[in-house]
C-alpha cells in the first residue's frame, strides 16, 4: 500500500510542475500558516538551538540569481571595461593628441657673454600618432635682447611658422639674438609652440622655458654716493659707465628713476632731457663716461630712498627712450638723523629761510653745533664757505676761526678751537663771524637779485662704532638775501621843468610866487614792484596842477595830499632814462610874519615800495623841501628868505 502511495506522490509532483495554473509553493505554504505564525514578532525570543526557519531556508533556496540578473550584471562589466580602454587608448595609451607626447627641445649655451651673438637649436618632436597641423613657434626673450643683425632693434618676440609635423616627425629651427645684461645674472627663455589636430579647430599649445647665465656684460656700471645723509643735503650722485666689448657700444642712454623727495640741481653733462635722461652717445671699446648728477635730498628719519639706474641702447622711433636695457643698478640712500646738527644763525634769527639783508650793513653770522649720537666724535672741523652775488671778502671778520681768502672758506677746527677735539656725547658749542653785504657790481656788470650764500659743514670721527663710515660728514647752508636801494629825491626849481614859474624872487610878503617840484626815484640791484610817494602840502601852499605826463600824481584837496602812484621800478635806473620822475607846480603867498626866514612848503616826502627779489616792503624818505631852490641854474645865496 505503500509503494502505490509514493507513486501516487510522484505523479501528482511531476503534473503540478508542467502545469500552468499549479500555485506558487510559497503561496500555498504560507497558507498553511496560522495567523499567530504569520504576524511579525516584537522580540526575537527563545529558539531551540538546533531550530532552524523553514522559511528562510525556502526563500535562499527559491531565490537564486535567474539567467537574465546574470546577463546584466556581465553587459555592466563589459561596459565598465571598453570605457577604461577607451580613456586609456585616448589618453596616452595609443598616442593619439596628448601634449605629453610633444618633446621641445633647445639646444644651446646655458652660459653666454652679454653683447655677444648667440644661437638656439629648437627641436619639436611629435610623438603622437596623428600629424600636428600648422605649428607654430614662438620665441619669448627677456629684456635686453636685440635682434643679431640689428642690435638697434629689440627683440622682444620671435615668430615663425613651422607647419605640419607628421606623426612621429620633429622639425628644427634655428634662432639668433644678442643678449645683454648684468654679470652672473640668470635670464629666462620661453618657448611656445601652438597647433591644431585635424577635424578639430581648437589651438593647444605646449611651452618649455630655457635659462641662460649672463656670464659677462658688456658694460659696468658703477654709482658712488653717501649711503646716508641728513634730510636737505645736498649730494652727488657720480655714474661711471665702462664698456667691456669688443665692439663699439652705439647710441647709449642712462636713465634715472628719483625717488620721492629728490630735488635736481645741476649735473655734469647737461640732461638730454626732463632732467632724467642722458646721451652717453657710442662708447668705444675699453673707454668709459663719467655722469654726476647734483640734488638734494628731504624726508623723514629712517627714510630710503632708492634710485634705480638704466642703461641701453636708444630707441630709433624715440631718442629720449631705452630700447634695449642693458643693465640697470638700484643705489639705496638711507635718511639719518645728523651726527651733528648744525644752526646758522644771522644778527640772531635763528630761522631756516632765506634773511633779508642790506648793503652795507654789518650782519654777525653765528654757526651752532650739537652732537647728536651717544658717543664722542673726534677731531672735530666746521667749514663755512661764502660766495654770492654781494659776497665782499674783504668784509669778513671770523672769531677765533682761520679765514682762507683764497678759497673764501672760514676753518675752525681743534687747532683754533680746543673744544672740537672731542665733541662729547649731548655737547655743543658755536663759532662765529660778521661780514658786510656789498654792492660790488659796475656799471659793465651790474649785480641783479643780490645774495650771499653761507655753506657751514662739520666733519669728524667716530671710531668707537663698528659698521659705520670713520668719517662723517653734515651740512647746512643758508642765504642772505639783499634788498635793492630805492631812494627818493626832491627839490625845488624856478627856471626848469615843464611850468612856467611867476612871482618875485626872492618871494615877499603878501605876493604870490610859483615853484616847481621834482621827485626822483632811482633803484638798484633788485626790481620793485608797488611803488608809491605821498606827501603834504605845507599850511598857505596851494596846488596848481601836474605835468602831463605818464606818471600818475594827484592831489587831495581835504588833506592837503600829494599822490605819486609809481608801481614797477626797474633794476639800475640811476642817471638813466629809466628812472622815474614826476612834476607838480605849487604856489605860496608869503605872510609880514615870514619875512626874513625861508618857507617850508612841501611837508616829509614818504616812499613806499616792495623789492620782488626778497619780497622785503622797502622804504624812502625825502625830507621837507623848502624855498630854497639850490639845483636851479639861477638860484644865488638869499633868493630863499622872504622879504617885504
Amino acid at each position: 500500500m505503500s509503494g502505490a502511495d509514493d507513486t501516487t506522490r510522484l505523479e501528482e509532483l511531476k503534473k503540478s510542475l508542467y502545469s500552468r495554473n499549479t500555485p506558487d509553493v510559497r503561496t500555498r505554504r504560507s497558507l498553511r500558516y496560522s495567523e499567530d505564525e504569520n504576524s511579525v514578532k516584537t522580540s526575537w525570543g527563545d529558539a531551540p538551538p538546533d531550530f532552524i526557519d523553514p522559511v528562510l531556508t525556502t526563500d535562499y533556496e527559491d531565490h537564486s540569481m535567474s539567467f537574465f540578473s546574470k546577463l546584466l550584471i556581465g553587459s555592466g562589466i563589459f561596459c565598465l571595461i571598453a570605457v577604461a580602454l577607451g580613456a586609456y587608448t585616448l589618453l596616452g595609451g595609443a598616442n593619439l593628441i596628448s601634449a605629453d607626447n610633444i618633446d621641445i627641445t633647445v639646444s644651446g649655451p646655458v652660459s653666454i657673454p652679454g653683447g655677444a651673438p648667440v644661437s638656439f637649436d629648437i627641436q619639436v618632436s611629435n610623438k603622437n600618432n596623428v600629424s600636428l597641423e600648422l605649428a607654430d613657434l614662438s620665441v619669448e626673450f627677456p629684456a635686453g635682447a636685440v635682434e643679431a643683425l640689428d642690435t638697434t632693434r629689440e627683440l622682444k618676440t620671435y615668430r615663425e611658422l613651422i607647419g605640419d609635423i607628421p606623426a612621429g616627425g620633429s622639425a628644427t629651427k634655428t634662432v639668433k639674438a644678442v643678449m645683454f645684461g648684468e654679470e652672473n645674472v640668470q635670464k629666462q627663455i620661453l618657448v611656445t609652440v601652438t597647433y591644431k589636430i585635424k577635424g578639430s579647430t581648437s589651438l593647444f599649445s605646449k611651452k618649455k622655458s630655457y635659462d641662460v647665465l649672463i656670464s659677462s656684460s658688456p658694460l659696468s656700471m658703477t654709482v658712488s654716493a653717501f649711503k646716508e645723509i641728513t634730510s636737505g643735503q645736498e649730494i652727488d650722485i657720480t655714474v661711471k659707465i665702462e664698456s667691456h666689448s669688443g665692439e663699439i657700444l652705439k647710441n647709449v642712454l642712462l636713465k634715472v628713476s628719483y625717488p620721492f623727495g629728490f630735488t635736481f640741481i645741476s649735473s655734469n653733462p647737461k640732461p638730454f632731457k626732463s632732467n632724467d635722461t642722458w646721451k652717453i652717445g657710442d662708447i668705444p671699446a675699453g673707454a668709459s663716461r663719467t655722469i654726476t648728477i647734483h640734488g638734494k635730498i628731504a624726508g623723514e628719519d629712517g627714510d630710503i630712498r632708492v634710485f634705480r639706474l638704466t642703461t641701453g641702447a636708444q630707441s630709433p622711433r624715440d631718442p629720449a627712450i631705452i630700447a634695449t636695457e642693458y643693465m640697470s643698478v638700484q643705489q639705496d640712500i638711507t635718511i639719518q638723523k645728523p651726527f651733528i646738527s648744525l644752526g646758522v644763525g644771522i644778527d640772531n634769527d635763528t630761522s631756516v629761510g632765506d634773511f633779508i639783508g642790506r648793503f652795507n650793513q654789518s650782519s654777525r653770522v653765528e654757526i651752532s653745533w650739537f652732537n647728536n649720537i651717544p658717543t664722542a666724535v673726534s677731531h672735530g672741523e666746521i667749514v663755512v664757505r661764502l660766495s654770492g652775488t654781494a659776497y665782499d671778502k674783504a668784509s669778513v671778520r671770523p672769531d677765533r676761526g682761520i679765514f682762507r681768502s683764497a678759497t673764501n672758506e672760514i676753518v675752525w677746527n681743534q687747532q683754533t678751537n680746543p673744544e672740537l677735539a672731542s665733541m662729547g656725547a649731548g655737547e655743543s658749542g658755536r663759532v662765529s663771524f660778521s661780514l658786510i653785504p656789498r654792492d660790488t657790481g659796475t656799471a659793465s656788470r651790474p649785480i641783479v637779485d643780490p645774495v650771499v650764500t653761507i655753506e657751514a659743514s662739520v666733519s669728524g670721527s667716530r671710531t668707537q662704532e663698528s659698521s659705520v663710515p670713520e668719517t662723517l660728514a653734515s651740512a647746512v647752508s643758508r642765504i642772505i638775501k639783499v634788498s635793492s636801494n630805492v631812494a627818493l629825491t626832491g627839490r625845488m626849481v624856478r627856471s626848469i621843468g615843464p611850468f612856467a614859474n611867476t612871482g618875485p624872487i626872492p618871494p615877499r610878503a603878501e605876493q604870490p610866487t610859483t615853484y616847481t617840484v621834482i621827485w626822483t626815484v632811482d633803484n638798484t640791484s633788485s626790481s620793485v614792484a608797488n611803488a608809491k610817494v605821498a606827501a603834504t602840502l605845507a599850511p598857505g601852499v596851494k596846488w596848481l596842477g601836474a605835468s602831463p605826463t605818464e606818471e600818475k600824481v594827484t592831489f587831495e584837496a581835504n588833506t592837503g595830499t600829494v599822490t605819486w602812484d609809481i608801481g614797477s621800478v626797474n633794476t639800475y635806473t640811476f642817471n638813466s632814462s629809466r628812472r622815474r620822475e614826476a612834476f607838480f607846480q605849487i604856489s605860496v603867498m608869503p605872510s609880514v610874519s615870514d619875512v626874513g626866514q625861508p618857507l617850508t612848503l612841501v611837508n616829509q616826502a614818504i616812499l613806499t615800495a616792495t623789492d620782488t627779489f626778497t619780497g622785503e616792503g622797502l622804504q624812502s624818505i625825502q625830507e621837507y623841501l623848502t624855498t630854497r631852490f639850490g639845483t636851479d641854474p639861477i638860484y644865488k645865496n638869499g633868493d630863499e628868505i622872504v622879504g617885504r
